[in-house]
């Protein structure tokens, strides 16, 4: 072995990262230090060491030693992001370094011509290896990099074919728009175009006010607007105008856009018409109110027949002997329930004019409650009352509601025969307003709950549940609901609930039956 080999060797390997500072990099200096020697745990010094074991030594172990220390280190630049200039340039860095001691060595005559020339060509050799496993090393992710976006490129065209899957559906089988923030139409496919009778140059820019068929309330498209504005997504339906005059119902869902701060750029509209179905639907609410009718009828004629049975056979008598009065009391006893009976049907079967206007709960409830308190007192019933201080106001009719009222508490006092107490609550919410109606009676059973509402459905003995039949008929056509909780002799409890939603006073003409 060649001495002087052996000690360049050593030379080599007590290099150390601080020869290469004074080597100006070929690129910039802030790539020099980034990120190659922020790699946690690396040192050049490592390779300064290998290269100079390989000299000493060159064979076939060390030379592997070598490569395994330079793809490791290839690894560490690849996860580092280091690129590859920026490696290619560490490596002639380490170079410089080496040629550097080796001409200092030479000029100090330490070394011969013929051992640089021995040791230029083992450190030739070597940097070799250096380069062709690093660019082995990149290469092979450049590889993997390349397939990695050859797959994304086949996932982005995969998607762009759903995306025109989907637009292709959406156009076929909706009438579809597309608006901006400011409402106004930026696309509208041909569904839209022929339902309106307008040309898409008609249309855009315009919006969506102009097939407006003014059947809902300013208030209905705030809802609307407020809920977009929003985020969320509104479902319903609307009534649309085409040009030449032709409404429409549209099952109607409108679906917001919004930016990365949360804000609405545009919204698209999706809609089906469903205006046959509507038509079809109305039909068939004809048809049960027909059925309803036959119903009613066969128990209103079950109703009248027994008391004209009574008063057919006292008119006999009449017509034998002389009149008593006691007959005749009781014919007018029997008239006057049958004209309870038919004025409680006329509500279901006269169609007549409905003033719905603020109403002021409270005001309903004391009316009823001084009306009701005598024959309250006659039974031993205690009535007594919780309302707010301010004023509780919906939207309706204040006789119909007031009638609602009476029959229930007048309910609660029947249901007490042998006294008690009735607790009416008026409780307000942000969006409802209920009244509890709560009694100690003798209550009820499950099933009779179920039943509440029906025609001649009746607890009382003398009833004929009409009186409740035409309570729930009001409550629905006011958009409220109702809610009976009670068991057998523990009382019951009559909770009524309104939207709060105060409107200017408006008439409408419909039968009280009808829910539209």
């Amino acid at each position: 072995m060649n001495k002087q080999i052996e000690y360049i060797g050593r030379k080599f390997k007590e290099l150390s990262g601080n020869t290469l500072k004074k080597f100006k990099t070929p690129i910039d200096e802030e790539n020099f230090h980034n990120p190659i020697y922020n790699i946690p745990g690396f040192s050049e010094k490592n390779l300064f060491i290998h290269i100079g074991q390989f000299l000493i030594n060159p064979n076939e172990e060390h030379k592997n030693n070598l490569i395994t220390f330079v793809e490791a280190f290839g690894l560490e630049l690849i996860k580092s992001k280091a690129s590859l200039d920026q490696s290619i340039n560490f490596v002639y860095l380490t170079r410089c370094s080496i040629m550097d001691l080796l001409e200092q060595e030479l000029l100090q005559n330490r070394i011969s011509i013929s051992s640089f020339f021995e040791v230029l060509k083992i450190i030739e050799y070597s940097y070799q290896l250096i380069s062709k496993t690093l660019l082995n090393i990149y290469n092979e992710e450049l590889l993997f990099i390349k397939l990695a976006l050859d797959e994304s490129k086949e996932d982005l065209k995969m998607t762009l074919r759903e995306l025109a899957d989907l637009e292709k559906v959406l156009n076929e089988a909706t009438i579809f728009a597309i608006t901006d923030r400011e409402d106004k139409i930026l696309y509208a496919n041909d569904n839209f175009c022929d339902l309106y009778k307008y040309t898409r140059e008609e249309l855009l820019g315009k919006k969506h006010d102009v097939y407006s068929s003014n059947f809902h309330p300013p208030s209905f498209f705030h809802e609307i607007w407020e809920t977009i504005q929003g985020g969320e997504v509104w479902k319903g339906d609307i009534l649309n105008q085409a040009k030449d005059g032709t409404q429409y119902w549209l099952d109607t869902t409108i679906v917001p856009f919004v930016d990365s701060n949360g804000e609405r750029y545009k919204h698209i509209s999706i809609q089906y018409d469903i205006t046959e179905k509507r038509k079809t639907e109305e039909t068939l609410r004809k048809a049960e109110k027909l059925a309803m009718i036959g119903q009613l009828a066969a128990g209103f004629a079950h109703e009248i027949r027994n008391p004209l049975t009574t008063i057919r056979g006292f008119v006999q008598l009449l017509s034998a002997n002389e009149i008593e009065p006691n007959y005749a009391i009781t014919i007018l006893e029997e008239i006057d329930r049958i004209n309870f009976i038919v004025s409680e049907f006329m509500v279901f079967a006269k169609p007549h004019q409905i003033y719905f206007s603020d109403c002021n709960i409270k005001s309903i409830l004391t009316s009823v409650v001084k009306f009701l308190e005598p024959e309250a007192i006659m039974k031993n019933v205690k009535i007594k009352y919780h309302f707010p201080i301010e004023d509780v106001v919906i939207y309706g009719e204040r006789n119909q509601l007031k009638q609602v009222f009476l029959n229930i508490i007048k309910n609660s006092i029947e249901a007490m025969p042998t006294g008690g107490t009735i607790d009416i609550i008026i409780e307000r919410a942000e969006q409802n307003i209920s009244i509890t109606i709560k009694d100690n009676g003798i209550g009820m059973e499950s099933e009779q709950i179920k039943k509440l509402g029906e025609p001649f459905f009746t607890t009382k003995q003398d009833g004929n549940g009409l009186g409740l039949m035409v309570s729930y008929k009001i409550i629905q056509n006011h958009k409220g609901s109702v809610d009976v909780r009670s068991k057998s002799n523990n009382g019951t409890t009559f909770k009524i609930s309104f939207k709060t939603q105060i409107k200017k006073e408006k008439t409408y003409s419909s039968n009280i039956t009808e829910n539209e």
